[in-house]
């Protein structure tokens, strides 16, 4: 297995990077479907039953089932005016993704919203840690990938398990592989959690300022 090393952890990394592309540009569409369906739902207008029939939908759409149906049955091509577009397996885990994304979105920014309106910033800046729980969730779906030809870390690790003829050394390499996963989602997770502290202080700190002193204090 050792030898394997120099050769599986650079492909590997590269196939991590993959794996957060496609979570990231996932997570991006989400927020650009499911904000204007959570403003719909917010202002409880015509649009708002339409809107929560569409995110509950979206909600309960499986996401493998999505990708094997657009890399199969969708995966011609098609144009918007002067744009090519094909469904590329990379496309179709995006698309996917971007569902559940944008119901995930649409959900917590409605409650984040009515947080807001209520005069809790600091509670409605626990939308910006939902969507890095999302993001997280993304990166270990887009695993899914790997059925549909997609070179991710899941790929490179399955196409390097089949190389060692050794159940132990099979399983230190998932073991290594569950350990760098751990290490960097908890790098990014504090990195995250430190700009929210910072970020629920600086709203917390006016907040404190507005509030008028207690007559009775002394």
């Amino acid at each position: 297995m050792l030898e394997l090393l120099p050769r599986f952890l650079p492909d590997f990394l590269s196939g991590l990077v993959v794996n957060f592309q496609i979570a990231i540009c996932a997570l991006l569409g989400g927020l650009l479907l499911g904000a204007p369906l959570a403003a719909a739902r917010f202002r409880n207008g015509l649009a708002a039953a339409p809107a929560a029939w569409l995110v509950s939908v979206m909600r309960t759409v499986p996401t493998f089932v999505v990708m094997f149906f657009l890399v199969n049955v969708a995966s011609a091509g098609f144009s918007v005016g002067r744009w090519q577009f094909v469904m590329t397996p990379w496309l179709a885990m995006v698309v996917s993704l971007a569902l559940y994304a944008a119901a995930y979105v649409s959900d917590n920014a409605v409650e984040a919203m009515r947080q807001w309106r209520n005069g809790s910033p600091v509670a409605a800046m626990l939308f910006l840690m939902g969507l890095v729980r999302a993001l997280f969730v993304m990166v270990l779906s887009s695993g899914f990938g790997a059925a549909v030809g997609v070179v991710e870390a899941t790929t490179i690790t399955l196409r390097a398990i089949e190389t060692l003829p050794k159940v132990s050394d099979r399983l230190l390499l998932i073991g290594l592989v569950m350990v760098m996963f751990t290490v960097c989602f908890q790098l990014i997770y504090h990195l995250i959690n430190h700009l929210r502290v910072k970020l629920v202080q600086r709203f917390h700190r006016p907040l404190q300022a507005a509030r008028p002193s207690d007559p009775r204090s002394p």
